[in-house]
């Protein structure tokens, strides 16, 4: 049996009147309570507005009649109620529910309420059990493309096409993967590349669409990272944690990192670059999608889930400020935003997949204290504008990377021009100059990004309370990302030694 139908059944048979079973999945989830009715020979009943009781009353389409023919039926009975968080909106089925609540649990009938979000009155709360139908398991996909390779007619499916095909299903609902199989064997009957690749994109845009999470696509590696020289030790050593040996050594999958700094400074490139370190896929959770819609909770929960079920995984969270402002103390923080933030820390503190979150923060004056606790992530980085030495390393990666030779500029000086400019400054002066020069017909000299360089005026002029105020906050609370923060770190290990 299903380890929730196990669950269905063990609240049924102890006595629990009503449970709600947050799910989207209505098919699933009348399979679930039927597999849970067999345990004790029972009977199970299906309600809609459309269809009535099926099949002790079509006639009963009306919540109260449909109520009034469950008490009427033999128990025991276990009786799916489809969109019944609708009718309980009326005052009167509410009460009428909760008038039948002492015959429900005497004669072993259960109400099972199959909703996508969870919504209840006041007053009836307290006797309902709640429960969350998590995404199917491996096994359970693997039945599903089952049922369609043999609706299909295929042939059996390779062993590794096969193991391929399932690993890109995870995260999906058990329709989802239907259609996708579905989709998949038409386009290729032996599930190939072509297979492959349809089901990945449609994985892309429900993973979009219905749950705010963006698979990212990114070639960034960890030597197209200027300075961050602290971060990219600690992540070096962190990867090694997700080699198969490393479970048996004692070590926990990492849990992830929070970047906090000034713009422009790196941090989103970090997350590219971490994914790439760990070798897993990077996935962006958009928070103003997933939690400025009706059922946010459910939103956030579900969006959780499916990180988990495609894990391993990274998963971006950016400027997380942002997604939980109002939740911390004096900013008229809501009950909604505390509830939010609330159940996002339980999951970093609790999650099981190997779920490396990256999370990054401009605004630390907005970072709910609750996600500074030790136990949600691994380490608190500070990410500071880049020193002498790491401005000139950036000059030439950006130029590197638009194929101009470093070596025949003087990068020395044009990073001593450009301090307090942030990576995204200086990637703006090699820009700059290389428009400059293109326009002049001639190759990309010196004069050209100085040029650009004293013409810029970067961030720091602007917000150099806010940034010395920053560093003040990070001080004794975060570690330095920067070179600052590698030599702390050799002072230490040498100390140790």
């Amino acid at each position: 049996m299903n380890d929730v139908a196990t669950q269905l059944a063990g609240l049924w048979s102890s006595g629990s009147p009503i449970v709600y079973l947050v799910t989207s999945e209505e098919e699933r989830a009348v399979a679930l309570a039927r597999a849970a009715a067999e345990g004790f020979d029972a009977q199970t009943a299906t309600w809609s507005s459309q269809r009535g009781l099926l099949p002790q009353a079509p006639h009963a389409r009306s919540p109260i009649e449909a109520l009034d023919a469950l008490l009427a039926a033999p128990g025991p009975l276990l009786a799916v109620l489809l969109d019944f968080q609708i009718a309980l909106r009326d005052p009167a089925v509410a009460r009428a529910v909760r008038d039948a609540l002492p015959r429900l649990a005497a004669e072993g009938r259960c109400l099972l309420i199959v909703a996508p979000r969870l919504e209840l009155p006041e007053g009836l709360a307290e006797s309902v059990a709640t429960l969350r139908l998590p995404l199917p398991a491996l096994d359970e996909l693997a039945a599903v493309l089952d049922q369609v390779r043999d609706a299909a007619e295929a042939a059996e499916f390779d062993a590794t096409a096969r193991h391929r095909a399932l690993t890109a299903a995870r995260g999906f609902s058990e329709g989802q993967a239907r259609r996708a199989f579905t989709r998949a064997v038409r386009q290729d009957p032996a599930l190939g590349e072509a297979a492959m690749a349809s089901i990945l994109e449609e994985k892309r845009r429900l993973l979009s669409r219905d749950l705010g999470l963006e698979v990212v696509d990114s070639d960034e590696t960890v030597e197209q990272l200027g300075g961050l020289t602290s971060f990219k030790g600690w992540l070096a050593e962190r990867a090694q944690a997700f080699a198969p040996e490393a479970a048996g050594f004692g070590l926990p999958a990492p849990r992830g990192v929070l970047l906090v700094g000034v713009q422009g400074c790196g941090k989103s490139l970090a997350a590219k670059v971490a994914a790439a370190q760990l070798g897993v896929p990077l996935v962006r959770l958009d928070l103003a999608q997933v939690l400025g819609n009706q059922g946010a909770e459910e939103r956030l929960a579900a969006a959780l889930e499916a990180a988990e079920a495609i894990s391993p995984v990274a998963l971006w969270v950016d400027e997380i400020e942002k997604g939980f402002a109002g939740s911390a103390p004096g900013q008229g923080g809501e009950a909604r935003a505390a509830r939010l933030l609330g159940a996002f820390s339980t999951w970093l503190q609790e999650r099981r997949g190997s779920v490396f979150v990256v999370a990054t923060a401009n605004d630390v004056t907005r970072l709910p204290p609750e996600l500074l606790r030790r136990g949600r992530f691994d380490e608190l980085f500070f990410v500071d504008l880049p020193s002498l030495d790491e401005r000139r390393e950036i000059l030439a990666l950006h130029l590197l990377r638009r194929g101009r030779d470093p070596g025949r500029l003087d990068l020395a000086a044009l990073a001593g021009l450009c301090a307090d400019y942030s990576g995204a400054e200086l990637e703006q002066v090699v820009v700059g100059g290389l428009h400059r020069a293109f326009a002049l017909s001639r190759e990309l000299e010196t004069a050209d990004l100085r040029r650009v360089a004293q013409d810029l005026v970067p961030l720091f002029r602007t917000y150099e309370e806010q940034i010395k105020g920053l560093r003040e906050w990070a001080r004794g609370r975060a570690r330095v990302a920067g070179r600052a923060g590698a030599v702390v770190d050799l002072f230490r290990r040498a100390a140790k030694e």
